[in-house]
């Protein structure tokens, strides 16, 4: 009992350091830390920091939807005439008009920093480094051997590598070039770093996700036999998860022949399969009951409980319609409802109506009279729909990578119609309770990329995917863009535009597609004013 009181302690210690002294720069040292020298003395310490890591995965997904779902087609804000300073700045990404100095914009990029801070302390204590020559992670000799065996060290190492280029990953599709910090670095030394090319971001990222390739655990899902063994796969970083990722990498640079053998390997040896049984059983992918089940090859894991470990996106995502809509399947979470990511009529419109992704997905409520105006009726997420006793405590996990997102990602990158990628896009398309595609459906460029490209939509939506894979399909399709998408969703969506105080013509929506601001965050303000050593370039538009 009192080892394991010791190791609470230490893991509340680590989890600590990243919240405390949240600071308005990059990196600046926080003078008010708590220090880790000594720390690192024990092999346990050191699968205590990997989990404290761990933990900073959560703080940024409470913003990651404000940057990526909602300029998608997907969602929007659904709150007309709003004049609230919050509503509007979800807004102002809704329509790709968001500032440098936008508060969202701000948080995911301070707490995504401060979760690669952690992850570099974790690295430095090591002792591994980045070789941006040979685009590799080293490990150094120690003169002192370290407190750990060596495969262990290099376990440890594959996971943090793993979740930075996540992390560098998301900030690199977000923002462009961003400040590559490998290391822990002092408040003078974060001044003098410029940002890097998005070039050296990539060749970083794949740097990383080689070395978690080669050095996160092998088990397969299916050895991994009850729950207590299945959350200790899909909830820490695998050599599935590091491949799956590194495809993902891969085809946003528009690589798809070096994607398709590391998916092939998952959807092979993983052990990952389609969660298939019960009456929905896509829904029980997500359940809080169904936790870390074999679809699952990585989620950022929430807990509830009122200890700090939970998510607030069920409250975020929850109706304001102030009714009890409990017939819909609505359950309100406990605190205010935020009404915020709603679905659009559109992505409600794209399923088929015997789809059961849909209306598990998608929430509709249509006041009295309204049945044949779709524009006066409320969407909002069903996916993320879960009772909590506190508020923006929910219990629910963040999927990250699911098996279903492998076999698409195969057909992306396959990119033809054949034998193979049929069966995996039906796999999906079936489990939602279709009818099988042929082979005569998807026998042309344009039918297959728009198969695939609607099946990633429909089994994706309100997970924030839908943005990077429009960007991505610029590179990996010939027949689907981003801007055409972009420009078709405006057009359809006028009807719910028109109705916010200050109303967008279909024609001014569009021209934001042309926009400079279409496809790059702002680098934050705070960023850019705060450097008194160098000049920081924003990004064109800004």
């Amino acid at each position: 009992m009192k080892n394991c009181i010791k190791k609470m302690k230490l893991l509340f210690l680590f989890s600590f350091l990243w919240l405390v002294g949240c600071s308005d720069t990059l990196d600046v040292e926080n003078k008010n830390e708590i220090s880790l020298d000594g720390f690192y003395e024990t092999a346990a310490n050191f699968d205590i920091g990997l989990t404290g890591s761990y933990s900073t995965l959560r703080a940024p997904i409470a913003y990651e939807w404000m940057l990526s779902e909602i300029r998608s087609d997907n969602t929007f804000m659904n709150n007309y005439g709003t004049s609230n300073a919050q509503n509007l700045q979800v807004l102002s990404n809704d329509v790709f008009e968001a500032p440098s100095f936008d508060l969202f914009i701000e948080q995911y990029w301070a707490t995504t920093y401060q979760s690669i801070r952690s992850l570099n302390r974790l690295s430095d204590g090591l002792l591994t480094s980045y070789n941006p020559v040979a685009g590799t992670i080293d490990y150094s000799t120690p003169s002192i051997p370290l407190p750990l065996p060596d495969a262990q060290r290099k376990r440890i190492s594959g996971e943090v590598s793993f979740m930075r280029a996540y992390h560098y990953f998301n900030l690199v599709r977000l923002y462009g070039g961003v400040f590559l910090i490998d290391k822990i670095i002092t408040a003078d030394e974060a001044l003098l770093i410029p940002r890097s090319s998005v070039e050296d971001i990539y060749k970083f990222i794949i740097a990383d996700l080689n070395n978690a390739t080669a050095n996160c655990k092998t088990t397969k899902f299916s050895t991994a036999s009850g729950s207590a063994g299945a959350a200790g796969i899909g909830g820490t970083a695998t050599k599935w998860a590091a491949e799956a990722l590194l495809a993902k990498v891969y085809l946003t640079l528009g690589q798809k022949s070096e994607a398709l053998p590391l998916l092939t390997d998952v959807i092979a040896n993983s052990g990952h399969a389609l969660v298939t049984a019960g009456t929905n059983p896509y829904a029980d992918v997500f359940s809080a009951a169904n936790e870390m089940n074999s679809e699952m090859v990585f989620a950022i894991r929430f807990k509830s409980g009122a200890l700090g470990y939970g998510s607030s996106l069920s409250n975020l995502f929850s109706s304001q319609v102030d009714l009890k809509l409990t017939s819909q399947g609505l359950v309100y979470p406990t605190g205010t409802r935020g009404g915020f990511n709603n679905p659009t009529p559109e992505l409600y419109d794209s399923y088929a109506p015997t789809d059961k992704r849909r209306d598990f997905t998608i929430k509709v409520f249509k006041p009295s009279g309204t049945a044949a105006t779709p524009s006066k009726w409320t969407y909002w997420s069903g996916k993320h729909n879960i009772q909590v006793s506190v508020q923006n405590d929910s219990e629910l996990d963040w999927p990250v990578l699911r098996f279903s997102d492998v076999l698409l990602m195969y057909c992306e990158a396959d990119g033809t119609n054949n034998t193979t990628t049929l069966g995996y896009l039906n796999q999906v398309h079936t489990r939602a309770g279709l009818t099988a595609l042929t082979s005569t459906d998807v026998n042309t460029p344009d039918l297959y990329e728009k198969a695939v490209a609607d099946e990633r939509r429909w089994e994706f939506a309100i997970e924030n995917q839908r943005w990077f894979d429009l960007l991505r399909f610029n590179k990996t399709m010939t027949t689907i863009t981003a801007k055409g998408v972009m420009d078709n969703h405006f057009l359809l969506m006028d009807p719910f535009y028109v109705q916010f105080a200050a109303p967008y013509t279909t024609a001014q929506l569009q021209a934001k597609t042309a926009d400079p601001k279409f496809d790059l965050l702002p680098i934050p303000n705070v960023e850019i004013v705060t450097n008194t050593v160098q000049v920081i370039p924003n990004n064109p538009g800004y």
